[in-house]
């Protein structure tokens, strides 16, 4: 009898166990694209197990399409739908439909309308890894079969999710109020809008989800992109890991498994580093104007596959679509397909509120930390943590925040961070001199001072964390001796420090 799986407490234990049990039943025949999905209805699942709302008795004022109460259950059905973006129409436009309705049932009407390919099961189990692409590439984006067939401009003959729900506005027609019929009417003209834009980008699947991914990110709206699961790091780590396995089980290249492997950790650190980030107001705005905003970016910045789009979009913008396009796209098409990596900017280091993120400033927060830790035992003085893990948040974000203060302190001296290997070997600076050393770690001090009072510290005799006490809340003149090395040593540091990320400090 095979040992029972504890029942999983966090959403990534419940995808590792829907994994394992899912690859055992299938004797490890899954396809790539089957583990993104497994482990998609899996956290929903379990996102809906623990969440549930409890049951009531009287209908539901806001009416939900069944593909969206399949999502919420973790429905395999549904999630084959969400992963081949065939019900885009549902997806985008549902709460703007169910707002726009007088009657609920009227609202039912017009989503089943636009939730045309509900009752066509696409059986991504059944389908051979070509009749998968030739699927994906057939509903997402939506050109071909999920466009405007039966448009405004020719009869009402068509089919498909646009002249289906135009036909249901004619229906409620008799039950809906004027300006009921009138909102529905603006929704239709702003889907026709859309598709014509679609239309626009080419007939080339991955060619248009290059513009079309990011713009669907900043909108927001569908659950492919707006998923929480995205948002959770060790979701997103288990589900990568898995992929990356199964790519080398199915014989693809090391190199390229490595290099999907890496790209993926670039943009999921670098998504997580600007998660908390205040929500842009650019997802007000219709798809059309995002997608010509993302144009414009792209033909400005021609290597934001790297760089990103130089601050005329959010930050976490490129992350997020590269993430995305990883997991979804090579899922489909292989492990080549990966986004190209990141570049981890030296502006980074000029910009605060990181805490807790798994990403470059982390890093080095980290080693800065052992460093620091070395050099009080050195001076025989008592450690207080044995780890940057076991710190309490103060602390961590403390020495977050030192790192992040590197980049102004480098300026005052003329100094600037670039990449590793990106400039002349003879700018670069391997170690300062006394006086750049002495100059640093003044205004390291300052600095950690005006930080320390910011957040409630006080001086005290002795050291006393709980109490926000510390004997080194004086000016840098009144420091003890032992104390002033430490800020020393930790600015000699900076140039090896940076190293340690492929990062230099540079003339």
């Amino acid at each position: 009898m095979s040992k029972a799986r504890p029942k999983a407490s966090t959403p990534a234990d419940a995808v590792q166990n829907a994994l394992e049990k899912e690859q055992a039943k299938r004797e490890g025949d899954l396809k790539p694209i089957e583990i993104v999905k497994t482990a998609i209805s899996a956290y929903l699942a379990f996102s809906f197990g623990e969440y549930r709302p409890m049951a009531s008795s009287s209908p539901a004022v806001h009416p939900e399409s069944d593909d969206k109460k399949g999502l919420q259950r973790g429905t395999q059905s549904a999630v084959d739908r969400l992963l081949f973006n065939a019900n885009y129409w549902r997806a985008a436009y549902e709460q703007r439909i169910v707002a726009a309705c007088d009657k609920p049932e009227d609202a039912l009407t017009c989503l089943q309308a636009v939730s045309v390919w509900t009752a066509h099961p696409l059986k991504l189990n059944t389908l051979s890894p070509d009749e998968v692409v030739a699927t994906f590439e057939r509903f997402c984006p939506p050109f071909a079969l999920n466009n405007r067939r039966g448009s405004h401009e020719t009869s009402r003959t068509g089919k498909g999710p646009l002249p289906d729900f135009r036909r249901a506005i004619e229906a409620v027609s008799a039950t809906e109020s004027p300006a009921a019929i009138q909102k529905l009417q603006a929704i239709l003209s702003a889907m026709e809008n859309e598709a014509d834009t679609y239309e626009a980008l080419g007939s080339s699947p991955l060619k248009a989800l290059m513009t079309i991914l990011p713009a669907w990110c900043l909108q927001n709206r569908i659950e492919l992109v707006s998923g929480t699961w995205w948002d959770d790091c060790a979701v997103m780590e288990t589900l990568i890991n898995a992929l990356h396995s199964r790519f080398l089980a199915l014989g693809f290249g090391e190199q390229a498994c490595r290099y999907f492997l890496d790209s993926c950790y670039e943009a999921l650190d670098a998504y997580h580093r600007d998660l908390s980030s205040e929500p842009s107001p650019l997802n007000k705005l219709e798809i059309p104007q995002l997608v010509a905003l993302v144009r414009n970016a792209q033909e400005a910045y021609p290597n934001f596959e790297a760089d990103g789009y130089g601050g005329s979009l959010p930050n976490w913008l490129i992350s997020k679509e590269q993430l995305i396009w990883n997991v979804l796209v090579c899922a489909l098409y292989g492990p080549s397909c990966a986004r190209p990596l990141l570049v981890d900017s030296p502006d980074l280091l000029a910009k605060e509120g990181y805490a807790g993120k798994t990403d470059v400033i982390t890093e080095l927060a980290q080693t800065s930390f052992q460093r620091y830790t070395s050099d009080r035992i050195a001076s025989q003085t008592d450690v207080d943590y044995g780890s940057f893990a076991n710190l309490p948040a103060d602390l961590r974000n403390s020495s977050i925040a030192y790192i992040s203060s590197i980049y102004k302190k480098l300026e005052t001296l003329g100094y600037e961070v670039l990449p590793a290997g990106s400039c002349y070997p003879e700018r670069c600076v391997t170690a300062f001199t006394a006086s750049e050393v002495e100059c640093l770690a003044i205004l390291e001090h300052r600095r950690w001072l005006r930080e320390r009072q910011q957040a409630g510290w006080r001086y005290g005799t002795t050291k006393d964390v709980n109490g926000k006490r510390s004997p080194y809340m004086v000016p840098w003149e009144e420091l003890p001796d032992r104390a002033k090395e430490w800020n020393r040593s930790a600015v000699r540091s900076i140039p090896s420090l940076l190293a340690s990320v492929n990062l230099a400090v540079v003339r």
